[in-house]
């Protein structure tokens, strides 16, 4: 179960949305000519944000889980779910202006972005949250599926231990960028690759979705 859950948050906390929105709120930072002590607190803000967000999200979920006795019925939704998104990202690489998207909605993305531009560690807490919200269609399902699993395996106390690793794992990619983008031009040089890639990642996130999907399926329902 513990492999689970590390695997799990770390195929989840790959979400294009949540990262590409950090790369820019750094970049932005940086032009703004801001000290390194403000650009950790507002990113330690949006890390947590995130963190919370989805963890009260779990524990929420997983509290209707144990109180209907449905853990089996949770975890195929999950993995109908991860297999659905994971058809809509690789439709994304090759159909991207299609109708349906993963992408998060144009009005959602300008919202996060006028909260963005007030940098400041409370807007950052409120960007973590619209994109953690805005986000959750995406990056959920797997999740979902998850909380199923624990719901099968393990107690609520030993649920809510397994809950706070799955979502350190889930915002170790925003950790780690912070971390290596010690000044503004790794910071650009890291915004224009996920640009240049974002539909390469789509593409082999789907085919990742779907085959956790389908191992869901197989093994644990």
């Amino acid at each position: 179960m513990l492999g689970l859950i590390i695997i799990n948050g770390l195929i989840d906390s790959f979400n294009p949305c949540a990262i590409g929105i950090f790369l820019i709120f750094l970049s932005m930072l940086f032009m703004m000519k801001k000290e390194r002590a403000k650009i950790f607190q507002i990113s330690l803000a949006y890390i947590l944000a995130i963190y919370i967000l989805y963890l009260l999200i779990g524990m929420g979920l997983i509290r209707v889980i144990f109180f209907l006795g449905i853990p089996h019925l949770i975890t195929f939704i999950g993995a109908i779910i991860i297999v659905l998104i994971g058809i809509l990202s690789i439709k994304d690489y090759f159909f991207p202006n299609s109708m349906f998207s993963t992408k998060i909605p144009y009005g959602a993305r300008q919202l996060i972005l006028k909260w963005a531009y007030k940098a400041s560690w409370p807007a950052a807490a409120v960007v973590g949250v619209l994109v953690g919200i805005s986000g959750f269609p995406c990056a959920g399902g797997i999740y979902v599926a998850t909380l199923g699993l624990l719901s099968q395996k393990a107690t609520f106390i030993q649920g809510f231990l397994y809950l706070l690793l799955y979502n350190l794992m889930f915002v170790m990619p925003l950790i780690v960028i912070y971390a290596v983008t010690a000044n503004q031009k790794v910071a650009m040089k890291m915004l224009d690759w996920q640009e240049r890639e974002k539909n390469h990642l789509k593409l082999i996130m789907g085919l990742i979705m779907v085959v956790l999907g389908a191992i869901i399926f197989k093994w644990y329902i």
